[in-house]
């Protein structure tokens, strides 16, 4: 319960049960995974990223598609607009509920994806490349030397691109855990654990993602 709704219960009990009991009884005819999937609508709706987190994987634990989810949060674009509608889908991605769709392949190779040109990404920074295959961390240590991870976050799978930059590391906003991206090592806590280092390579400047990570 909120605590809007909870301070509702308190100051005017009478009100707050009436509410209660008329949302409780007005969807009865409803399937649950229905239920849940209207909720992600007006979840988007209003942007509150709590709530969608919660009744999201609700609806897929009561049996709806990862299509159907991406239906739903589609759904609420009438109402909440194109900029609210892709913070979900950022959202629902982070978490995994989202289809997986085919990455754009590289004309010059049917199994890599141009990434960029290495000289076109600062040194010994950070950069995110947001894309419909998975996220990725970008880290240039060298001239011509650039490590490439997937974004998720080895322990919660969280996006690393929304993480914490502090230059050469970057913080996971979940749990707080730091990683070397020069390395992909957390730094804290000292677990062992590490990011995926994607497969690249390297032609005339420019940076190849490969299909298969290292």
């Amino acid at each position: 319960m909120s605590k809007a709704l909870t301070y509702l219960a308190k100051a005017r009990p009478e009100a707050a049960t009436s509410l209660l009991s008329f949302y409780k009884h007005s969807v009865q005819a409803l399937d649950e995974k229905t239920r849940h999937l209207i909720q992600i609508v007006t979840k988007v709706t209003v942007g509150t990223e709590r709530g969608l987190r919660q009744y999201a994987p609700k609806a897929l634990k009561a049996g709806a598609t990862r299509e159907e989810i991406l239906d739903a949060v589609l759904m609420a674009f009438p109402a909440a607009g194109l900029n609210k509608v892709l913070d979900a889908i950022d959202i629902m991605r982070e978490m995994d509920l989202l289809p997986e769709v085919e990455q754009a392949k590289a004309a010059t190779d049917d199994t890599a994806t141009l990434l960029g040109t290495i000289s076109d990404w600062p040194l010994q920074r950070m950069v995110t490349l947001q894309r419909p295959g998975g996220d990725l961390l970008l880290f240039r240590s060298a001239a011509e030397t650039v490590v490439v991870y997937s974004a998720r976050c080895p322990h919660s799978k969280a996006n690393l691109c929304h993480g914490t930059d502090h230059g050469t590391q970057v913080e996971c906003r979940v749990h707080n855990w730091q990683f070397d991206l020069a390395s992909g090592a957390c730094l804290q806590p000292d677990n062992g654990k590490a990011l995926q280092v994607m497969a690249t390579e390297v032609r005339d400047g420019q940076l190849y993602l490969l299909e298969t990570p290292q």
